[in-house]
């Protein structure tokens, strides 16, 4: 017998895949491997993947299963492969990352358990108890994704946060198991829903820092014309308009912004951080004293800057108007919620943006001009137009002073990698060019204003 030749098969990795890891890795997100193959298969494949650090454990589903809770806990940071795995391995890993599923009583653990004793071994068997999974982590655990496609994934996939099924290659139960289902099997594919759910998070944000300084600067300037005298500057009908552009406009604008590689470049938040964070509380405290500031200085001064009667409907519209256009302009400095200034970035790709910024602009017009008694506005001349316009436009350049305040998120708001004040840096960085530009702007608006009440 003569031996001929000898064929090595490989399945090889998509092209795709490394780079995908890779940008996952930066956004924080820990990438695990969990497979039925041997160890060595294992690793080799998850080095090649850029999965296995070389300070990275891999080990075997025997192994891992003789582990106490405490015990994975200790490794759960640096485990990176699980080899010779079973489905119900991967269920326990998904249970003691993210807390889901975990037995609270003594009765669910006895049934995960049959015929062991809970007293005893509460503490040696995986995947634990709830009571002590949430005193070793203060009651929050990872926000876990996981991928599948065979059968025996289903009770992962249901356990994870996010769970991905195969579309092509996975099975009906596990299509019917997951959240999302991957139509084209790439891994490359999860990165995209990375970046969109991460866009989604932070439009909801960008709509809430809008929404709360509209709140706090149309309730605070109807208290205070009430406690000097005046009747509100705002009726309702102009409140429903205000309403209108805060709630409905406000949020197909801002809620619509399409997503960005820029994040992907931070850590993911803590499933209890909060949809406030300090600097978007700082931006809108900036931005409602600003306006405050000026509808104020508007109710005082306004009759003698235009020469119309205190208190009449000529003296409010000119507030009403200057008050919509302060929004109006608030809307781009509400499309960055961290300490990036670059309120037009990116305008073309958010045509929905443009399209509710002019309607907004068209239906105050018409309603100024054309409202009549039915809004009980006044109509306004060229020059009392141009003037409440530049006045809502100083919104911008209190938005780039505004984010010269130093105030930084909290890290604890942050999961994942440390953060990194790199990273902070790199964002300060990205400021548009138009900042050093704002402060003139600024100076030149506040001159004009001076010049109109002498």
């Amino acid at each position: 017998m003569v031996l001929d030749a000898v064929f090595g098969i490989i399945d090889p990795l998509r092209t795709d895949v490394v780079n995908a890891v890779q940008v996952c890795q930066k956004a924080g997100i820990m990438v695990r491997m969990v497979t039925g193959d041997n160890i060595d298969t294992a690793r080799a494949i998850a080095k090649e993947a850029g999965i296995l650090s070389p300070d990275g454990i891999s080990m075997e589903g025997q192994d891992f299963r003789k582990l106490t809770p405490a015990q994975l806990d200790k490794i759960l940071p640096s485990l990176q492969v699980l080899a010779r795995s079973s489905p119900e391995d991967k269920h326990i890993l998904v249970q003691r990352l993210n807390g889901g599923l975990m037995p609270k009583t003594e009765e669910e653990w006895c049934e995960a358990h049959p015929g062991m004793d809970f007293k005893s071994q509460k503490d040696l068997l995986l995947p634990g108890y709830y009571e002590e999974w949430a005193k070793f982590r203060n009651g929050v655990g990872e926000v876990v994704g996981v991928t599948g496609d065979g059968t025996n994934d289903g009770p992962a996939l249901k356990a994870a946060d996010v769970g991905l099924s195969m579309g092509i290659s996975g099975t009906d139960v596990a299509k019917n198991a997951s959240d999302i289902i991957i139509m084209d099997d790439n891994f490359s594919s999860i990165v995209k829903a990375v970046r969109w759910g991460r866009s989604v998070f932070d439009n909801i944000r960008k709509f809430l820092q809008f929404q709360l300084t509209v709140n706090v600067v149309a309730l605070t300037i109807t208290f205070l014309s009430a406690v000097a005298g005046y009747k509100p500057p705002l009726n309702a009908v102009m409140m429903l308009w205000v309403n209108l552009i805060m709630d409905t406009m406000g949020a197909l604008a801002l809620g619509t912004e399409p997503p960005t590689d820029q994040l992907l470049d931070r850590q993911p938040y803590r499933r209890d951080s909060g949809l406030i964070s300090k600097p978007m509380w700082r931006n809108i405290l900036v931005q409602a004293s600003y306006q405050l500031g000026l509808l104020t200085f508007l109710l005082m001064n306004g009759p003698h800057m235009f020469g119309c009667k205190d208190g009449s409907t000529h003296h409010f519209t000119i507030i009403f108007n200057a008050f919509v256009f302060c929004q109006i302009f608030n809307e781009f400095n509400a499309r960055e919620i961290g300490d990036v200034f670059d309120p037009f970035r990116n305008l073309s790709q958010s045509p929905m943006f443009l399209f509710i910024i002019f309607f907004t602009i068209v239906a105050q017009w018409i309603i100024v001009e054309f409202g009549g008694d039915f809004t009980q506005t006044h109509s306004l001349t060229f020059e009392e137009w141009k003037i409440t316009a530049m006045l809502g436009s100083m919104s911008i350049p209190f938005g780039y002073i505004m984010r010269l305040i130093p105030v930084e998120e909290d890290p604890e708001s942050f999961a994942g990698v440390e953060w990194k004040e790199k990273q902070t840096l790199k964002k300060k960085s990205q400021n548009s060019i138009l900042g050093p530009l704002m402060i003139p702007i600024l100076v030149a608006g506040f001159y004009k204003v001076y010049e109109l009440n002498i």
